[in-house]
């Protein structure tokens, strides 16, 4: 194998094959990208076993080949050289030679037969979309999947379609967060249900820019092409809850709230929030709110900013953290804050829709 490629083209490759592969693998060859090379393309795949990337560089070869190199050593080589300097990759039995100016570094590499490509199955849906919009959906429910929760089907998030359209679900328990967007389904009718490991989600956050992509899943498995990259990952094997049911109905009571004022307030209340107990009190009455902190010093803090509210007085009170999660999730600028009373749950919304949709139990006071 033989090839020469440009820094430039070759480094946000290898930065998204170097967080792919295992750093403390089970097998070797985990913590390796594949490289192959023929004709006029070359392919680089990397995988945990959980998932997989795969990205797709189209550019002349001077002798095909294939080989495993270690994913992370040759990023960090990249990485360090000058700007535009074009890298020369020779294969000479278990070495690479990398060659690039005047610098000249010697891999170990393992043999390519030995990569463990991830397994997939039939396609049970697919479909079109946008990677921009489906990226930012998952960032706005990214944040309420649980992290290392007994209950399996909370650490990741549901991908729900539905004819034409795809929504996306997380919840932690404590909170939940649903985004609907458009989408080109073969499903004719029922719905398709899969839920992506939380890896999966952080993975497709990072690594997912512009255009279209194409959708493929199954009862196993996931896969996302935009064209030039192939995203597969297993899902997670377990029958998510009924989010209809969390989302309540009938609540009475609203305010209308000034996002940015929202976020300045939350900001001020959060200097003297309990580091043990970060809880934030509100209190709504005649088009104000007033928020409240407290903490084991006994030190308090208290802002006003206006609201648009009418109704009996209510006191109720959230985790700091999920009530700043609404200032990251809601790009207008007015959003609607549904209640019942201080022993529900909160629905924040746009003012002219339901989407996103953000729920958020309530503190005991």
């Amino acid at each position: 194998m033989k090839i020469t490629i440009d820094r430039e083209d070759l480094l946000p490759i290898l930065a998204n094959m170097a967080n792919i592969a295992d750093r403390r693998p089970v097998q070797p060859i985990l913590a390796h990208v594949l490289i192959e090379a023929a004709g006029q393309h070359c392919r680089f795949v990397a995988t945990d076993l959980e998932v997989q990337l795969s990205a797709d560089l189209d550019h002349p070869v001077e002798a095909p080949g294939t080989c495993a190199v270690p994913a992370r050593k040759l990023y960090d080589i990249c990485r360090a050289l000058p700007e535009h300097t074009p890298i020369e990759f020779h294969k000479d039995g278990e070495k690479l030679l990398l060659k690039a100016a005047k610098s000249r570094f010697t891999l170990h590499i393992l043999p390519s037969d030995q990569f463990p490509y991830l397994s997939t199955h039939s396609s049970l849906c697919k479909g079109n979309g946008n990677a921009k919009t489906f990226r930012e959906a998952l960032a706005v429910v990214a944040n309420t999947m649980a992290q290392n929760d007994a209950r399996l089907f909370l650490n990741g998030v549901l991908v729900e379609v539905e004819g034409q359209e795809l929504r996306l679900v997380a919840t932690d328990g404590h909170r939940l967060a649903m985004m609907t967007l458009p989408f080109a389904s073969s499903l004719e009718s029922g719905s398709y249900q899969a839920i992506l490991p939380r890896k999966a989600v952080l993975e497709l956050l990072r690594i997912l820019d512009d255009g279209d992509i194409v959708l493929e899943m199954s009862d196993a498995s996931f896969l996302l092409n935009d064209g030039t990259q192939q995203f597969a990952c297993k899902l997670i094997d377990a029958k998510y809850p009924d989010y209809r049911r969390v989302i309540p109905q009938g609540h009475p009571r609203f305010a209308i709230l000034d996002r940015q004022a929202f976020k300045s307030a939350l900001q001020q209340s959060d200097v003297l929030v309990s580091d043990r107990n970060p809880t934030t009190h509100l209190h709504l009455e005649n088009d104000q709110m007033t928020l409240r902190s407290r903490n084991e010093e006994q030190e308090e803090g208290e802002i006003q900013i206006p609201v648009e509210y009418q109704g009996d007085a209510l006191d109720i009170a959230f985790n700091s953290r999920y009530l700043t999660d609404t200032t990251q999730i809601f790009p207008q600028e007015s959003l609607r804050m549904r209640v019942k009373d201080s022993d529900s749950s909160a629905v924040f919304t746009p003012v002219d829709g339901n989407n996103p949709l953000y729920i958020i139990m309530p503190v005991r006071l």
